[in-house]
This record gives C-alpha cells, sequence and structure tokens, in this order.
C-alpha cells in the first residue's frame, strides 16, 4: 500500500462546504485564514494571489487550481493595487451555495471548497507539503484530473439531487489528483515520503513498511525490496526522506497507534503487539520519542478532548431547544 492510499484510507473529513464566487472587477477578498483546507478551482477570468508565506503575486487563470492548508492568511484579487474585502463580509452575500460581489465589471468565477481533517490523520500529508499548491492548467493535468474538474464545475453550475454529497466526493478527488501532480513536478522540492515515493527505488521499500508496518523489518529486508545494496539503499534513504529507514518506520509505527489509541479501547499491550512491538515497554519509550508523552497519558487527554467536545454538543441542542 503506497503511503497516500494509508493516509487517506483513514482520514476523516468533516465541515464540507463548497461556494461557486462570481466577483466582478474591481473585486478583492482577504482572509486572515483558518483551519479548513481550502481548494479553489478557477473556472473562467483571471486574479491575483499572494499568501503570507508566498508575498509574490501568483498570476491565475481559468483552469488554474491552488490549494491552501493551515491558517495560512491569503488575498485573491482581480489586480495587484486592488481593495479587498474580508471574507467574513462576502460570506454575508450568499445565497445557496453561491456568492455574485464585485463592480459589476468582467466577471472571474470560483468553485471553492472548505473541508476539516482530523489533524493525526493528516499530519503526515501535512508535514510534507507546502502551504500553498498552485497548478497550472498546462501542468502535470491527467485526463483523470482533468475529468474531475469539469465534473465539479458542471454540478457546481447545475446542482442537483445530491448535489452537496457529490461535490464534497469530487473536491477528495481533486485533493487526490493535485498531490499526485505536485509529486510529478520536478521544480519544487519534495520531502519526507513524498520524496521517497517519487523515486521509483525507495517506493518499493516505503510501500512495503506502510502495507506491513508490524513486521521487524531490517535495512538489509527494505533494500532488497527497492532492489539495492545495502549501503547505498541507507545512504539514498537518508539524503532523500531525511531520516534513516528505521526512524521512518518508527514514526509510521507510531502514528498508527496513536490513530488506534484515538478510536478503539483496545489494551496498550494489544496495540503495541498490532504494531510491531512484543515488549510494552520498547513501545512507550517509542511512543514518548515521537508523541512527546506516554500512551496511558495520550489515551487520557484524548478521553478528556472528546468528553470535551460530547458535552459542547449536547450544551448546543440544549440551547437549540
Amino acid at each position: 500500500m503506497d503511503p497516500l492510499t494509508d493516509i487517506f484510507s483513514s482520514m476523516r473529513v468533516r465541515k464540507a462546504k463548497f461556494t461557486t464566487l462570481d466577483a466582478t472587477a474591481p473585486w478583492g477578498v482577504a482572509s486572515d485564514g483558518d483551519p479548513a483546507i481550502k481548494f479553489v478551482l478557477v473556472v473562467r477570468g483571471s486574479a491575483v494571489l499572494t499568501t503570507r508565506e508566498n508575498p509574490h503575486p501568483v498570476s491565475l487563470r481559468a483552469g488554474d487550481v491552488f490549494i491552501i492548508f493551515g491558517n495560512e492568511p491569503y488575498r485573491v484579487i482581480d489586480h495587484e493595487d486592488a481593495r479587498t474585502v474580508d471574507c467574513l463580509d462576502v460570506e454575508t452575500l450568499r445565497v445557496g451555495n453561491r456568492i455574485q460581489f464585485g463592480g459589476g465589471g468582467a466577471t472571474t468565477t470560483f468553485i471553492s471548497g472548505f473541508f476539516e481533517v482530523d489533524r493525526l490523520d493528516a499530519r503526515p500529508l501535512l508535514n510534507v507539503l507546502p502551504t500553498l499548491l498552485h497548478l497550472k492548467s498546462e501542468q502535470y493535468r491527467s485526463r483523470a484530473f482533468q475529468s474531475v474538474l469539469e465534473l465539479l464545475a458542471a454540478e457546481a453550475d447545475a446542482p442537483g439531487l445530491g448535489s452537496d454529497a457529490v461535490v464534497r466526493r469530487l473536491f477528495e478527488l481533486l485533493f487526490i489528483h493535485a498531490i499526485r501532480a505536485f509529486a510529478q513536478q520536478g521544480s519544487m522540492p519534495k520531502r519526507e515520503w513524498l520524496a521517497a515515493v517519487s523515486d521509483r527505488n525507495l517506493a518499493l521499500a516505503i510501500e512495503a513498511m506502510h502495507a506491513k508496518p508490524q513486521i521487524a523489518w531490517t535495512v538489509d529486508e527494505l533494500a532488497k525490496k527497492a532492489g539495492m545494496s545495502r549501503s547505498a539503499f541507507a545512504a539514498r534513504f537518508k539524503v532523500v526522506v531525511g531520516q534513516t529507514p528505521l526512524a521512518y518506520l518508527t514514526e509510521w509505527r507510531i502514528h498508527q497507534a496513536a490513530r488506534l489509541i484515538e478510536r478503539n479501547a483496545d489494551r496498550l499491550s494489544v496495540i503495541a503487539r498490532s504494531i510491531g512491538y512484543q515488549s510494552e515497554a520498547a513501545f512507550t519509550k517509542a511512543f514518548r520519542k515521537v508523541m512527546g508523552t506516554v500512551p496511558s497519558e495520550y489515551r487520557k487527554s484524548v478521553s478528556k478532548a472528546y468528553t470535551g467536545s460530547a458535552a459542547g454538543v449536547i450544551a448546543e441542542m440544549r440551547e437549540a431547544a
């Protein structure tokens, strides 16, 4: 199993929302950032994008896609000297899933989507991606990717029964295709496992670790999976991924363990064995090194967070009643 499949198969998407925005010149939108992942497809027209970490203007054209991760502030404007309106004020103009605003001139249309994901689930992905992905219409656009974009534009333009659910699924597909396209770009540096899966040999070793993290892999065995000598594999893995193969395996095992602790009531010894630790003491030591706390304390913190969240939901229901 490749890492992207592994991550997406367990990622919990919530609070998904999409909007068709028709902006007529002159116009400008600014956001202080939010915890959601934001996708934007430029359907027609043009715009300029800047973010806090990428202050140089990025020109957007019809067919371009950009994705912003985390709490990154950004501005999208029709020209570099445009005045901006806070996105919260623009949101007040919403009618259903559509917003129209601006000065009445030439129209630029966007389809934007927001969704939140569990931070633990998404951490291996967010750690290797830049805060901004900009994919130009002419770059690395597979037929499947283009088909998703066309379906998204068509559904947003003429929504039908179950349209919200359809658009959410399309945005999930768009996310996967966008990361695929990013991985194929040679101009942008890749990090950690994303760099490794772009390497034909290292990808085989990464996939083996993700498929069976409970196996007591050795560097020799992983080198054989990669079709390389032990020394060449170890050196190349360290350069490309930034850590040794076994350090990577440990981090992935502990990530899996943290997800299991969050989602089921199995004893810690059972969870430890399921990811390859026969000794609970060894599991606890590795968990502390990666997560900064021991498994028992992590379980307590997760339980408290869940109890607080559930209490908040109940309180909201009582207020609504």
